[in-house]
């Protein structure tokens, strides 16, 4: 089995029902595919930018249809592999695709996110400067 955590930019800042919308049909694929995982938006009002920030995970050749989709998709630019590789058992096994629509406060103790979607961060993802990216993740699911 697989995982893999990107990071993105939204064309445009994405509103609760649009998320919602997101999820539903997210979630309904990713069950149908074995697909689990969680999705975290954050609109930077600095830098007028929603930003993702994602990690699934399932059987490898689901997995990769389902990034080839992600990697196409017209809703969001900038997308930046963070971590990728093989795992044993799942991490986010109770979510088809958990989701968080974080604030500043959320992300203020976490190095490297805590600045998600200003210019340093894109450039510290592009420097591939952002291996604390799972651990976060998984630290919202844990506190579930």
């Amino acid at each position: 089995m697989k995982y893999i955590v990107y990071v993105s930019q939204a064309v445009r800042p994405f509103n609760t029902s649009e998320l919602g919308d997101l999820l539903v049909h997210s979630r309904q694929r990713n069950t149908a595919d074995g697909i689990s995982g969680l999705l975290v938006y954050r609109y930077n009002d600095e830098y007028g930018r929603g930003n993702f920030l994602q990690v699934l995970e399932g059987p490898d050749e689901k997995l990769e249809d389902v990034w080839n989709r992600i990697s196409r998709d017209s809703r969001h630019h900038t997308i930046i592999v963070i971590e990728e590789g093989e795992i044993e058992t799942r991490m986010f096994a109770e979510w088809s695709m958990g989701f968080k629509n974080i604030e500043d406060r959320d992300l203020e103790d976490s190095k490297g996110f805590a600045d998600l979607g200003s210019d340093d961060f894109w450039k510290n993802a592009e420097a591939s400067g952002l291996s604390e990216a799972l651990e976060l993740l998984r630290g919202f699911y844990d506190a579930e």
